[in-house]
């Protein structure tokens, strides 16, 4: 794998010979190949997210069975469709492909060793009388000798002959700790490249979070999420430039396939992601309120949003409307019958009557 990954590295170096380009390519080139992986990687675990439940109740009813359960299981996998390891099982064949890829572009970066220079140097400074100096031979600049490589391949070739690998204006073989070292301006274009590192997996994080599902995340995985785009950059400074070129590509293309996948697999009323967020919607509020089902409360729940002033002042227009209309029609203080003025108010009493003699008298 070493070998291949090396082969295909030296094969972009001879369509033009740029370092920086040839790891550009390589990295695009195995970013594409995963991408079909990741995207089924995906797929599955939406799918086992969204039948979860079922899932679960299988297991609810047959634990006290283990063999029946896990029967039941295979069973229900099969009538969905579904492979308990297409979540990970793509992540796992990933894994080693970008450690391969990130062993490749740090071999090249390895140089010669200076065993053979330091004796040589010490056999002649001793045959010629002259006194040892231990810091002469520190300083001298050794050539590379990158691994995995073909030998016969035109950028091993140019590799032994050079001691420095300049590319993009830079040497890529030096770290920004080395450059920050001699002076602050020859470490900027290094800074430059940690600091696009810091930048693009931050932006990452808040692509996979501004798509949650509504799941519940565990605290401690959620401050993982917090660190781990901050891990990135503090390595990036340690490493030769070559490495943090990587770092640079494929973060800059996981931002466009996370764009993506939101797009394919989030968005739409049919998408998994749509489905599985509003399985769990309804699954955290299971039925209707009271004012959907035609009575109870009235008033706005914790958390929902008040009516608008003018919304307000409309509804109690209409129950002052309410109101005169029904003293226009005559229902006076009860409702219940109408009162002494709005029948004419004359005689209260027919004459002739008891009560009617008695008043008159």
């Amino acid at each position: 794998m070493f070998d291949l990954i090396a082969s295909v590295l030296s094969f972009f170096y001879d369509l033009y010979p740029s370092y920086g380009l040839a790891i550009v390519l390589l990295t695009l080139a195995v970013m594409i190949v995963a991408t079909p992986l990741t995207l089924k990687s995906t797929k599955s675990m939406l799918q086992m997210q969204r039948l979860q439940p079922e899932l679960k109740a299988i297991q609810t009813r047959y634990k006290d069975d283990r063999q029946k359960m896990n029967e039941e299981l295979m069973a229900f996998y099969q009538e969905n469709g579904i492979n308990p390891l297409g979540g990970c099982l793509p992540m796992l064949i990933q894994l080693p492909i970008f450690l391969v890829l990130f062993r490749v572009v740090q071999g090249i970066t390895r140089r010669a060793t200076d065993i053979g220079s330091q004796v040589g140097w010490t056999a002649g400074r001793l045959s010629g009388g002259g006194e040892l100096d231990t810091h002469t031979i520190d300083r001298i600049e050794r050539t590379f000798d990158p691994e995995n490589l073909d030998h016969g391949s035109a950028m091993y070739q140019d590799l032994l002959r050079e001691t420095r690998m300049e590319s993009l204006g830079i040497d890529l073989s030096r770290s920004a700790q080395e450059v920050l070292g001699d002076n602050f301006v020859s470490a900027l274009p290094y800074l430059v490249l940690i600091g696009i590192v810091l930048i693009s997996s931050l932006y990452q994080q808040r692509q996979i979070q501004g798509r949650n599902t509504g799941a519940q995340i565990n605290p401690q995985q959620q401050m993982i999420m917090k660190i781990l785009p901050f891990m990135l950059p503090v390595f990036s400074f340690t490493m030769p430039a070559a490495l943090v070129i990587y770092f640079v590509v494929s973060n800059l293309y996981r931002i466009g396939q996370q764009a993506y996948i939101t797009q394919s697999l989030y968005k739409g009323d049919d998408s998994p992601g749509a489905q599985l967020a509003k399985q769990r919607a309804q699954e955290k509020n299971p039925g209707k309120s009271g004012a959907e089902r035609g009575g109870g409360r009235v008033t706005p729940k914790k958390g929902e949003p008040t009516p608008k002033r003018g919304e307000a002042r409309t509804a109690t227009k209409n129950t002052s409307k309410s109101k005169k209309s029904a003293k226009a029609s005559g229902a006076g203080r009860t409702g219940k019958a109408p009162s002494r003025q709005a029948r004419g108010s004359g005689r209260t009493t027919a004459p002739g009557s008891p009560q009617h003699k008695k008043r008159k008298k």
